[in-house]
This record gives structure tokens, C-alpha cells and sequence, in this order.
């Protein structure tokens, strides 16, 4: 034992003199490259546990498919003879809604966005904390959409009790906070309601800023407008590994309903000055600032067209264009850029497979799928023939 402690106090003799400057030397070597080699692991430790942490999740959206957004369900859908086979056949395929004979148009619509809204909601517990907050993000947009749907009706005049019978519940906008809005006796009064309930975190700032002063429709606009710009935010606060596919989905949304904005501008003959509210002013992904407002400014559909032909929309809206042009009727643009958010689904999906890729594409999907089923609901109700029901859907479109 006492040989042992002459040859370490013999180490650090040599390790604090002149000829032990040698072993200091490398000692702090070897530190440096272990934590070189610590910082660099660390960076592939991360990355191995966040695709860890997306592998069932993942595994668990591409099991459920969105089957009501291929040729097939579409086929399915549009074939169906009244409503209860419609949803039986939507149950065969995955979706099991709980339809009651007897339901009119208001009350099938309502069922299919609260179970929309559900499926949303059971998304949301079941993500990765990396993109929780995408996804209730995401949700805010729909939540947005229902309480501008009561604000409507306070401003139309509609009675209390249909306002509340057709709005659906969803994120924070309770049943509670419907009735309390929906028996407001004007918008004002919701607003202050729907402030002090904690929904839509800047709508009373938007009333005071907008409402006040301009129509109902700016306002409406404005709160829409909020809600994609606060997806957007989200996504670009997100984890730094989820942080490019969130900024691509949430600004190829923007994308879209600028677009459908600007075709609609277009088509009523409205001026830039009169388009220029509805718009959505940041966050897009690749109509921005210049090109956002050489849109607003352009003479027609042909104009608007020519402008965004090197961006990724020009193949879905410059085949439409002409015979919207003289329809006067956008909605072959509109299902082409749902058909556009559908692909877009699908490369976020393959270009990031190994994170959130696959989720967003289920989440994008889903709300396609739901359309469908709305345009196939619709048209079994007014008896609109199989093959217009079918023209009406979008679908994936393989080789894309």
C-alpha cells in the first residue's frame, strides 16, 4: 500500500515540475477531445430522441390513413343512396360518426365538424411536446372560424338560439362561451364576453382597432387573419429540428387563402384598396411583400395568373383560370388549392418521415376529408347526381 501512494505522489511531483509539463500537456488534450467529442454526441443524442419520441406517433397517423381523400373513398362516398349509408360507408373506411336518421342539413354539417373538431382534439394529447403547441395552434384557426361563424350572426340579426344550436365547441371556445356570446345582444357585447373568457387572446384589441371603425366583414377578416398569423408565430417558435416543415405548412396555408382571397378580389371587380384588408399581410411562404402586393394590384385573373407562374401554385390555378374567367364561379380554384394543400401534405410527409412529417400530412389531410364528406353530405341532401357529388371532392392524385 505504501508503494502505491509513493508512485501517485510521484505523478503529481512530476505533473506539477518542469519535466511533468509534458503530462499536463496531454491531460488537457485528452479533456478537450472528450469534450469536443461530448458537445458533437450531444447534438446526435437529440436527434436520435426526438425521431424516438416521433416513431409511434408517426407509426399510429400512417395506420389510420386519411382513406376519404383517395380515389377509392371518394368512389365510396359519392356512390352512397341517402345519408345513413353515407356514414356507414365513411365508418367501413375509418371514420365512425354518429349519424341519427332524421337529421336535417344544419344538424349533419354541425355533426361532421364536431367530429372534425374531436379528432383534432385527440391529435393534440397524442403529439410529441415538440409540436404540442403547432397543433393547438392549428386548432386555433378552426376555433377562430366558429367564433367569427356566432359574430356573423349577431351582426346578421340571427335569434340566439340558432346561433348557439350551430356552432361547435372547440379548443377554448366551450358551450359555456357559445351561449354567453350567441346571447349577446350585439357583436360588441360577445367581443367583451369572449375577451374576459380568455378566447381569441386579441379580439378585443382587433374590435377597438377595426370593428369600431370599419364594417363587420373587415373585422371578421382581421380576426381570421389573426389566427393564421398565430399559427405561423407558433411555428416558428417550435423546436429547432420541427421548425422548417411547421414554417412550411402554416405558410403554404397563408399561401392558399391569400390566393383564394385575392380570386375572389378579382372576380367582383373589387379594387386593391377593397382586397387589401381580407388579405393575410405577413407569413406566407412564397407570396410575400413584393409579390403580395403586385397581386393586390393586378388588372385581372390572366394578370394575377402570369404573376405567380414560377411559384408552386401556377400548375393548380393557370388550368382554371380561363373558365373561372367566364363562370364568374371560383370554386374549380378553390378545390385546386385545396388539391395543392393536399400534395403539399404529402412532401412535408416524405421530406420529413422521420419527425413530424407524417402528422402534419394526417393533420392536413383530415381536414380535406371532412370537406369531402360535407360535399357528399350535401349532395345526397339535395340530390345532386353521384358523378357531380364525385366532381366536387379532392383527392390525392398519384404521381404528383
Amino acid at each position: 500500500m505504501e508503494v502505491g501512494r509513493m508512485d501517485i505522489d510521484l505523478i503529481f511531483s512530476e505533473l506539477f515540475t518542469g519535466e511533468g509539463s509534458g503530462l499536463i500537456a496531454i491531460a488537457f488534450a485528452i479533456a478537450f477531445f472528450i469534450a469536443v467529442f461530448i458537445a458533437v454526441s450531444a447534438g446526435w443524442f437529440r436527434l436520435i430522441l426526438s425521431i424516438a419520441s416521433f416513431a409511434y406517433p408517426s407509426a399510429r397517423v400512417r395506420a389510420m390513413g386519411n382513406p376519404l381523400v383517395t380515389a377509392e373513398g371518394a368512389d365510396t362516398l359519392s356512390d352512397a343512396g341517402d345519408l345513413l349509408e353515407l356514414f356507414e360507408r365513411a365508418g367501413r373506411s375509418g371514420h365512425s360518426i354518429e349519424y341519427r336518421e332524421g337529421m336535417t342539413a344544419d344538424d349533419t354539417e354541425r355533426l361532421i365538424r364536431h367530429y372534425h373538431y374531436t379528432l383534432l382534439g385527440n391529435l393534440a394529447v397524442s403529439v410529441p411536446d415538440a409540436i404540442h403547441s403547432l397543433i393547438l395552434g392549428y386548432i386555433q384557426v378552426y376555433e377562430g372560424l366558429e367564433v367569427a361563424a356566432v359574430l356573423r350572426g349577431i351582426a346578421g340579426g340571427l335569434p340566439g338560439d340558432l346561433i348557439e344550436k350551430r356552432a361547435v365547441p372547440i379548443g377554448s371556445f366551450s358551450e359555456s362561451a357559445i351561449r354567453k356570446a350567441a346571447h349577446s345582444g350585439s357583436v360588441e357585447e360577445a367581443v367583451q364576453r369572449l375577451d374576459r373568457a380568455g378566447i381569441l387572446p386579441r379580439i378585443r384589441d382587433l374590435w377597438k382597432v377595426v370593428g369600431e371603425q370599419e364594417e363587420y366583414a373587415a373585422f371578421e377578416s382581421a380576426l381570421l387573419s389573426e389566427s393564421y398569423l398565430s399559427l405561423m408565430m407558433t411555428a416558428r417558435g417550435i423546436e429547432e429540428s420541427q421548425y422548417e416543415p411547421a414554417v412550411l405548412m402554416a405558410g403554404r396555408m397563408i399561401d392558399c387563402k391569400n390566393l383564394g382571397i385575392l380570386i375572389r378580389g378579382r372576380l367582383s371587380g373589387a379594387d386593391a384598396a377593397a382586397i387589401e384588408p381580407f388579405l393575410i399581410q405577413k407569413g406566407g411562404f412564397e407570396i410575400t411583400d413584393d409579390m403580395l402586393r403586385a397581386l393586390t394590384r393586378s388588372a385581372d385573373l390572366v394578370e394575377l395568373s402570369s404573376l405567380i407562374s414560377e411559384t408552386m401554385y401556377s400548375p393548380y390555378i393557370e388550368p382554371f383560370i380561363e373558365q373561372v374567367r367566364k363562370s364568374r364561379d371560383p370554386g374549380a380554384i378553390e378545390m385546386a388549392l385545396s388539391q395543392c394543400l393536399l400534395d403539399v401534405g404529402r412532401m412535408v410527409s416524405s421530406q420529413y418521415h422521420l419527425g413530424s412529417g407524417p402528422i402534419l400530412r394526417y393533420l392536413m389531410a383530415l381536414g380535406i376529408e371532412c370537406e369531402n364528406l360535407r360535399a357528399a353530405a350535401a349532395g345526397i341532401l339535395y340530390h345532386v347526381p353521384a358523378e357531380t357529388i364525385r366532381g366536387q371532392m379532392v383527392v390525392e392524385v398519384s404521381g404528383r
